[in-house]
């Protein structure tokens, strides 16, 4: 059920022609403290930026963050994204496919994985713009996103 929620909210905001989106996610589904960032790429220019999380009452609650340019934290290139709240986060693509997320002060940092969509023991449907591998949506995110 969650993997249909998670599907619709982070992949279906828009499917035009030239789309793309990198899916990661901290823990898995079925984790208490599940986290999922969908970074979207429209006509080749950075799109949507959804954040997901699971509340304490175990339901899925979504937003739209901002993306605010590149800048580098402790050496490494990174992207940054804002909050509705005004929170700032740092998103750092890795070479090993994964993403650190962190905040400048170092009181929230995150690995981050890629989140396969797709049909899973045969049941569900393939996600059509969804990076195929961590390799593929890692590469949109060092394209687009870090410009």
């Amino acid at each position: 059920m969650y993997r249909l929620i998670i599907f619709l909210v982070l992949l279906l905001p828009a499917t035009s022609f030239g789309q793309r989106v990198a899916n990661f996610a901290y823990k898995t589904f079925n984790a208490e403290d599940f986290e999922a960032y969908g970074f979207w790429v429209t006509g080749n220019e950075v799109g949507d930026i959804n954040y997901s999380y699971k509340t304490p009452e175990g339901d899925i609650k979504t937003m739209k963050l901002q993306y605010e340019g590149t800048e580098m934290l402790s050496g490494e290139k990174a992207f940054k994204v804002l909050f509705p709240n005004n929170l700032r986060l740092y998103i750092v693509p890795r070479i090993n496919n994964t993403l650190k997320v962190a905040s400048l002060d170092g009181t929230y940092s995150k690995v981050f994985r890629w989140l396969y969509e797709g049909p899973v023991e045969g049941r569900g449907t393939f996600c059509e713009v969804c990076a195929g591998n961590a390799q593929e949506a890692t590469k949109l995110l060092r394209t687009y996103y870090l410009k």
